[in-house]
């Protein structure tokens, strides 16, 4: 995930993923090493803009200098369970593409190890079904 070399990655977070220890580091593993890979600048901004990984709330950096030219958080609430949460994220990837005129992006859900196979294959069904910028 780091090293992807793009225009946007995109990383739907649940509120449960922005969860932080008492360092004011993420306890969520892939959120944890994307921060420490940008310096802390993730925790900092969702700090910052009051971030929590909410439906609907997005926040997106420029990265100057780093494989991908952005990074999103992409908020989809409690839980990222339900198809119309992975149809909203795909919309908010393709907005934020559009504002940044992307021609790449990459989407990573910070928490994915409890789906199964088959809902991993729907999800990303669902996800695309929101992006209708490609």
């Amino acid at each position: 995930m780091t090293e992807w070399k793009g225009d946007i990655l995109a990383v739907g977070v649940t509120e449960k993923d922005m969860a932080k220890d008492a360092n004011s580091k993420f306890e969520n593993p892939i959120l944890k090493k994307l921060d420490a890979h940008l310096g802390g600048l993730l925790a900092d901004v969702s700090a910052e803009e009051d971030f929590s990984g909410k439906p609907g709330q997005s926040t997106v950096l420029r990265l100057p200098g780093l494989g991908s030219k952005r990074v999103g958080l992409i908020g989809l609430g409690k839980s990222a369970s339900t198809p119309s949460a992975f149809q909203s994220l795909g919309e908010a990837v393709a907005a934020a593409a559009k504002a940044s005129q992307a021609s790449s992006v990459a989407v990573v859900l910070a928490s994915s190890e409890s789906f199964s196979d088959e809902s991993k294959l729907s999800s990303a069904s669902d996800i695309a079904s929101g992006c209708d910028f490609f």
